[in-house]
């Protein structure tokens, strides 16, 4: 198993790659690590048939940039190294907006959204609407706004805090606003969910509290279905996807991260995924094994 992970400071001390390695390995898998294109791979190449699966947990913001793990995981994947995620994934995944696209266009119940510079009449009148960026995650920047006048000066705040330096947005998002939910974090693959991981939100809150959980059940046969079917739409192999549960019971999907974190203190959450990986290589294997 190759991890193709940032080894950045800033990014390190997260410890998710340290999460990954170990949970991978307490199942018996080698693992190597990986941030950038070895010295010799310009000349050789990868090492044909030495991995059975890439895992590129590559940020939003290494797409957008195109840095070191990108380049990575683009040429693994074109040497023919199986991806946990393909690279189309992690790119429809980065981008909010072209995931809502992927899921419109598979009938997947999400809130409504639109792209603000495209916006000249407010999309639902009388009501509020969440403004976020399209790059970006951990529920950065997000606000909610009542017109299309308070929605454009916090995008040009936004603009003029790019212009000195700070995060890429990507296109500024107006979305459904969502009144009450609950919010779901599921681990899942085309065709399996782990359990339902009810985020913390105080009362009135737009965003959760992170990896805090009150909440931890087995997923419903319908919310296992839009998991799985938030995932499939991508073309992902293993996702971390979050589901809104408004109080009526209806579930929207929200969004899906290829590069997602779990807890580092649950070991049952790395068994799952670590499992979930390691089938996705099995299945890899026996693909090539019949082409053979």
């Amino acid at each position: 198993m190759l991890l193709v992970i940032t080894d950045e400071d800033w990014y390190e001390d997260a410890g998710y790659a340290a999460a990954w390695v170990r949970a991978l390995e307490e199942q018996g898998a080698e693992v190597e690590r990986l941030a950038r294109l070895p010295a010799d791979w310009p000349v050789s190449g990868p090492p044909p048939g030495h991995y059975d699966l890439a895992i590129a947990h590559v940020l939003v913001e290494e797409v957008v940039a195109y840095a070191p793990t990108f380049a990575l995981a683009v040429l693994l994947e074109a040497a023919g190294v199986p991806l946990l995620n393909p690279v189309t994934s992690l790119v429809a995944s980065a981008d909010k907006l072209v995931t809502h696209a992927v899921w419109a266009a598979a009938g997947v119940p999400q809130p409504a959204a639109w792209d603000l510079a495209r916006v000249r009449e407010w999309p639902m009148p009388g009501r509020r609407m969440v403004l976020k960026p399209a790059l970006g995650d951990g529920a950065r920047y997000i606000e909610l706004v009542g017109d299309l006048a308070a929605a454009h000066e916090v995008d040009a705040a936004w603009r003029a805090h790019e212009a000195s330096g700070g995060h890429r947005r990507g296109a500024a998002l107006l979305q459904e606003w969502i009144a009450e939910p609950a919010c779901a974090r599921i681990f899942a693959t085309p065709t399996a969910t782990s359990l339902v991981y009810e985020k913390s939100r105080e009362e009135g809150a737009l965003v959760t509290h992170g990896t805090v959980y009150p909440r931890v059940y087995e997923a419903p046969p319908d919310t296992a279905r839009l998991a799985q079917g938030m995932v499939a739409a991508l073309g992902g192999g293993l996702m971390g996807v979050d589901v809104l549960v408004e109080p009526d019971g209806r579930l929207l999907a929200l969004e899906a991260n290829a590069p997602f974190g779990f807890d580092v203190t649950d070991p049952q959450q790395g068994r799952w995924v670590a499992r979930a990986a390691l089938a996705v290589a099995e299945r890899a294997a026996a693909e090539r094994a019949a082409a053979a």
